[in-house]
């Protein structure tokens, strides 16, 4: 193109195939979150034979499961403050460094004290690797395929905890809970690997960078499949523009307000719910009398239904839209909480070999909602504060996380019945459902596009 042209990478981005670089970045950022998502349920894996050979209470493990997601909840601000800044790829690369130093570390503790420490830094690392992952994601993608391209990367985070499950069914027994750890610090640094040459930056971060015009053409031309670009153009973004970097304080602010509290509210819950299951019910199973390997088994059937929803959702919402298919998905993993609560009043023993149906959907449900929130927000918010918007859902998120720790310790040192469990997490659900109905800025499904595309034309 002649020096001094303009070109919107919006209207780029949103006319190109999901083909080449987005579904290349798509694939990178799936692989890597599989490393991700073994990572944030290793403890929970490793927790019932910890406690057996360490010989500590359950109740006491409480601290041990939180510190990691109170490290989600610092990196994921932090990173995400910092992927705005130096960009989206470097900070990415930044936070799987810092997981998988602090898996290795945790592999090599000797007190519970130490393993608190390390699981908090493995979560600084931890924090940033889904926030980052859907930004790269969505901001290479154009919006009709957009949600997909969240959700197959996300989808990665359920699979990396149905595979974990299942290998720590094999593993602990022969090597100890030590392996489990050991295999979540090699893993995502054979993936950081992969990343660092086939990555590419984010284009609209680039396009607000004139010193980054050439590398920015470089990656159009990828994108289109030919040498259009000579790096001399005019790269601009169609967004609103505003003076400054993005800040919390941004989010605290009219226009962004109401839908930062209730994306708050929803991310939190549905984080409480999630990680309930997830960092809680190896243990709550095993102590119910299941046999480890049995109550593992039920990890791997959560985080097989966690696949399903995210895919299934992100599909259903790219026809009919965020709001009627997110508020239907949180119902139903209300409504199974519910049911699993019922049926384990009078049969917990028999929980292994009846009521994994149930269990599926739940998975289906909290990992498709949490799919669905990291979409909604990156839909949310410019590009200037996006990076800082979805980090802040994701950090505040992990309050919720941290609170599920509370419940699980609770659980335990109140001695109450397994059904208890489930009704209060039905509960949390139910919030999850409201608040994220009430969001005003979702996902239009085709329908709605179509009617605002034939307006703009009038």
């Amino acid at each position: 193109m002649p020096a001094g042209s303009r070109v919107d990478v919006t209207h780029l981005i949103d006319h190109a195939r999901f083909a080449g670089v987005p579904a290349r970045l798509t694939i990178l950022a799936f692989l890597i979150l599989i490393a991700d998502g073994y990572d944030i349920q290793s403890i929970a894996f490793a927790a019932p034979a910890l406690a057996e050979s360490w010989g500590v209470r359950r109740e006491l493990l409480g601290p041990v499961l939180a510190a990691s997601l109170i490290g989600m909840g610092l990196g994921s601000v932090a990173l995400g403050w910092l992927g705005d800044r130096i960009g989206r790829k470097r900070a990415f690369c930044l936070c799987i460094a810092v997981l998988a130093l602090g898996s290795l570390a945790s592999a090599g503790a000797g007190s519970l004290a130490a393993l608190v420490l390390f699981r908090f830094v493995t979560g600084l690392g931890l924090g940033g690797a889904a926030p980052l992952a859907t930004s790269l994601s969505a901001e290479w993608t154009s919006v009709r395929w957009r949600s997909l391209a969240v959700a197959i990367a996300l989808v990665g985070i359920p699979l990396g905890g149905m595979l974990g499950a299942a290998i720590a069914a094999r593993i602990i027994p022969a090597y100890g809970w030590r392996s489990v750890f050991l295999v979540g610090a090699v893993s995502p640094l054979i993936f950081l690997a992969l990343a660092l040459p086939w990555m590419p930056e984010s284009a609209k971060f680039l396009a607000g960078r004139p010193a980054e015009r050439v590398r920015l053409a470089r990656s159009l031309n990828r994108l289109v499949g030919e040498r259009r670009f000579e790096g001399t153009e005019v790269f601009s973004v169609a967004e609103p523009q505003e003076r400054g970097h993005g800040s919390i304080m941004s989010l605290l602010r009219v226009p962004y307000l109401p839908t930062t509290l209730l994306l708050w509210i929803a991310f939190s819950c549905n984080t409480l719910a999630l990680y309930g299951f997830v960092n809680w019910m190896p243990t709550v199973l095993s102590g119910a009398g299941l046999p480890l390997q049995a109550a593992l088994s039920g990890s791997v059937w959560f985080n097989c239904g966690g696949m399903m929803g995210a895919l299934g959702g992100s599909l259903l919402i790219s026809r009919y839209g965020s709001r009627s298919v997110g508020a239907c998905v949180a119902c139903a993993g209300a409504l199974s909480a519910a049911l699993l609560g019922i049926a384990t009043s009078a049969h917990a023993a028999r929980f292994g070999t009846s009521l994994f149906g149930l269990v599926v959907v739940a998975g289906a449900s909290l990992n498709g909602m949490q799919a669905f929130l990291y979409a909604v927000s990156a839909h949310s918010y410019p590009t200037r504060i996006r990076g800082t918007g979805v980090g802040a859902a994701s950090a505040v998120a992990r309050v919720g996380g941290v609170l599920s720790s509370g419940v699980g310790s609770a659980f335990f040192a109140l001695g109450l019945a397994v059904a208890e469990f489930f009704y209060i997490l039905a509960a949390v659900i139910l919030a999850t459902t409201a608040s994220f109905y009430l969001l005003r800025s979702h996902i239009p499904g085709r329908a709605a596009s179509a009617l605002l595309a034939r307006g703009a034309e009038v």
